[in-house]
């Protein structure tokens, strides 16, 4: 009778964890090659519940974040630094935190990918925008703090074509 009792209390432990486990889907994603620097860590650890409105999800994969359902913003810390590039790029301000952000794809596109510049390593956000979708004016801000605990070098700023000589 015992071993009854513990199968049938095992079986709907098993049973209720598997409901759980259904109510918070986790984003497939894939871990960028510097992930496991320390300055992702710090990163992650920053990482804001919310994102232009929207909720932050579980990941599967190491120094990542996501938000939405569905998902909208995706953020991976450890791509490569940028180098010197003519592509956009754009200084976002929240409140004591500035991060320099590259554009690296068309702006008419209907996901954005941006990388961060001057940081080492770099992060990389791609926002879907649009219908469905969500402002990059709305989720670079909310995600400066976080980025902003990777130090950016001091000679690697945002420049107009103007500042270069």
């Amino acid at each position: 009778m015992s071993r009854l009792r513990v199968a049938a209390a095992t079986l709907a432990a098993v049973a209720f964890a598997t409901l759980l486990a259904g109510c918070t889907p986790t984003v497939a994603m894939e871990s960028a090659p510097h992930a496991n620097d320390a300055a992702c860590a710090s990163v992650t650890v920053e990482l804001p519940a919310e994102v232009a409105g929207q909720k932050q999800d579980y990941t599967d994969a190491q120094a990542t974040g996501a938000w939405g359902d569905p998902v909208t913003v995706q953020l991976r810390c450890g791509v490569a630094p940028l180098g010197p590039t003519t592509k956009p790029c754009v200084t976002v301000a929240s409140g004591q935190d500035s991060v320099d952000w590259v554009l690296t794809n068309d702006p008419d596109d209907k996901v954005l990918t941006y990388v961060t510049y001057g940081r080492t390593p770099a992060v990389e956000v791609t926002i879907k925008h649009g219908a469905g979708g969500v402002s990059d004016a709305n989720v670079l801000p909310d995600l400066a703090q976080a980025v902003a605990s990777i130090p950016q070098a001091s000679k690697h700023k945002c420049v107009a074509a103007d500042d270069v000589q």
